[in-house]
């Protein structure tokens, strides 16, 4: 005699359908692709996650946010529409983020936003998942002004820290634990817009300041504490310097920029020696150099939609107020980020602006940021 059927095997077979629908598509779908589909149904997100669909290693640029429009202004603690352009495909995707609140680091598929107005906090966005948490302002009314942030690893990662540094202070919290802040001293450090900067390694924050003297801390350390470095250096007088942080193979490395990102630098650390050695493109490898403040990277070209070893894209970060509303008077198409190249010299290469094309609407003097899309596996 044959088996009653089993009930179980008839109440939902949308599920298994899927997995088959998704295993016949996925040569053909991309990452944008992939995320879309998530959002249909809690199967559709299952089925996503069973096929394992990476994120392409090449980041999208986080836009700045469109001047007033037409109709209300969105409300305090609303959701804002922010565009953001995949590079290497071309198209802009929009998600929604936390309004009246600047972005001040992004790392792992999430951005961390700092609130514009009082009261002081922290927003960590994941705008794929719309996964969100909030910390409290570690400082007080210290540092509401100049400041640098930096996620260690993505916060759903409980070994994640979230930092942030201003004048003479170092303040870290673990953000899946609650976000309760522990306040390092790092005696000399100044914030500036241009001459410092912030990257981490592993659980290991490095600090630069604009005469590129460097303090270093271990926050896995059972006692964490900054030691500092004097690395600095001479460099031509007469220019206005940008300096970015960034870590490559394991190495922590400093780009030095001028205003106009055709005098290009790049120096590789040696803690011990207390030394920045000048290096050649060649010993980052295969890799494009992404630059921005509280977002700099190195990606290998396969992922750099074909740019050569030793180019350098830099996000559109006015360094000053003035700096900002020369951008925006000119009158024509705004651009969002620059290409250049390492070991060019002023006269034998050129500086791309670069501008989205089609993006309607008119911008405002803000940052660009790199963001790497990306998905925790608990989501």
């Amino acid at each position: 005699m044959a088996a009653p059927p089993n009930p179980r095997s008839t109440r939902n077979p949308l599920p298994s359908l899927i997995d088959r629908l998704l295993a016949l598509l996925a040569p053909y779908l991309r990452f944008a692709d992939h995320l879309a589909l998530r959002l249909v149904c809690r199967g559709w997100r299952r089925s996503c996650r069973r096929l394992g669909r990476a994120p392409p290693p090449f980041p999208w640029l986080m836009l700045p946010p469109p001047s007033a429009t037409r109709g209300p202004a969105p409300a305090p603690g609303a959701a804002q529409r922010r565009a953001f352009y995949d590079i290497a495909g071309g198209r802009t995707y929009e998600y929604a983020v936390p309004a009246f609140h600047r972005c001040v680091a992004s790392r792992g598929g999430w951005i961390v936003l700092a609130a514009v107005d009082p009261p002081r906090r922290l927003v960590l966005v994941n705008p794929i998942t719309g996964a969100q948490g909030v910390v409290a302002w570690p400082f007080g009314d210290k540092g509401s002004e100049g400041f640098h942030a930096v996620l260690t690893s993505s916060p759903a990662d409980p070994a994640c820290f979230l930092v942030v540094a201003t004048d003479r202070l170092v303040a870290y919290c673990r953000p899946v634990r609650g976000g309760g802040w522990v306040t390092l001293r790092a005696p000399g450090f100044r914030y500036d817009t241009a001459g410092s900067d912030f990257v981490a390694v592993g659980a290991t924050v490095y600090l630069v300041d604009e005469r590129r003297k460097l303090w270093r801390a271990d926050l896995a350390a059972a006692e964490p504490k900054v030691e500092r470095r004097d690395t600095a250096f001479a460099l031509p007088q007469g220019e206005m310097w940008r300096h970015f942080l960034l870590e490559s193979l394991g190495h922590v490395h400093l780009v030095v920029s001028d205003e106009h990102h055709k005098r290009l630098a790049l120096f590789r650390l040696d803690w011990h020696a207390r030394l920045w050695v000048r290096a050649a493109a060649a010993v980052l490898g295969d890799r494009v150099l992404l630059l921005g403040r509280g977002c700099s990277a190195a990606v290998p070209t396969l992922a750099a939609a074909r740019r050569a070893p030793g180019t350098v894209l830099v996000a559109r970060q006015p360094w000053s107020f003035m700096h900002a509303g020369s951008i925006a008077r000119g009158g024509g198409q705004l651009w969002f980020w620059t290409e250049s190249r390492l070991d060019a010299g002023p006269d034998d290469h050129m500086v791309l602006k670069k501008t989205v094309p089609h993006r309607p609407g008119v911008f405002t003097a803000g940052d660009s940021f790199w963001f790497f899309p990306g998905i925790d596996p608990s989501e």
